[in-house]
């Protein structure tokens, strides 16, 4: 998984735009545009499944303008999505700007024009992404105190006890987080990365690929078949640490 990779959805009705469009974007190395959509039922389902960190979209479309299919998955996308308006029409750039748009991109664009606006979002990212994460997380952790943990649902509010473990969904391409006692599990940004997690505080140790745990939940770890045991009542849940992570993980242990 590339870490920085931008993530982008393009909604438009219109097929050539949309091709040229995603021509133009395929000249940046980190931006991963995972889909194209021309129908708005079609992009609020795929938005909402893939949470990009990028997305452009037609004003207008057949059937649902571009600000009220917005306005209909507003809370059901993160926060940290960037909207880029992208049409022929300027008279929506007042609407684009209500709406919090991140840019306004007119038809037919200019290649400098859609050059300074992935500038503008390189440098948008430079500023908060990294301080979000690597920096504010670790530092409310180990303070024990709580954190607002964005989620594509929304903040949630934790300590570190309260983080069981992370899960990697490969369809989905994001971390999930299960807290206890109720292993509630929430989805987080698709930009947040394993060493995001391990940065958080040194009691999450990865075991494998695809999981990382909090190592005070961790009761034994076989010998021969490596599987996990955490502690009651989260026994029956099943992990198991591959031979490349337990290298790593018994430099961390104190072992006797």
């Amino acid at each position: 998984m590339n870490t920085n990779e931008i993530i982008t959805i393009i909604v438009d009705d219109e097929q050539s735009c949309l091709k040229s469009l995603e021509s133009d974007l395929s000249r940046f190395p980190e931006i991963r545009v995972v889909a194209t959509c021309t129908s708005p039922d079609n992009a609020a389902r795929e938005i909402v499944r893939l949470q990009p960190d990028l997305l452009f979209i037609d004003v207008e479309m057949p059937g649902m303008s571009g600000l009220e299919l917005l306005s209909r998955i507003q809370s059901d996308i993160h926060s940290d999505m960037r909207i880029v308006f992208y049409t022929a029409y300027d008279k929506y750039l007042l609407d684009a700007i209500r709406a919090s748009a991140f840019d306004y991109l007119l038809k037919p664009y200019k290649l400098n024009e859609l050059d300074a606006l992935i500038a503008r979002y390189r440098f948008h990212i430079a500023q908060s992404d990294k301080v979000n994460i690597e920096q504010s997380l670790r530092r409310m952790l180990l303070c024990n105190t709580k954190l607002a943990v964005q989620t594509i649902s929304g903040l949630v509010l934790v300590k570190c006890e309260d983080i069981l473990l992370f899960l990697y969904l490969k369809e989905q391409r994001c971390w999930q987080m299960m807290l206890v006692p109720d292993r509630k599990l929430y989805k987080l940004r698709m930009s947040t990365t394993a060493k995001d997690l391990l940065g958080i505080n040194s009691s999450f140790v990865q075991i494998n690929q695809d999981c990382i745990v909090n190592l005070n939940y961790l009761c034994t770890i076989e010998n021969v078949t490596l599987k996990c045991g955490l502690y009651p009542p989260f026994t029956d849940i099943d992990l198991t640490v591959s031979q490349r992570y337990y290298r790593r993980l018994r430099e961390v242990l104190d072992i006797l």
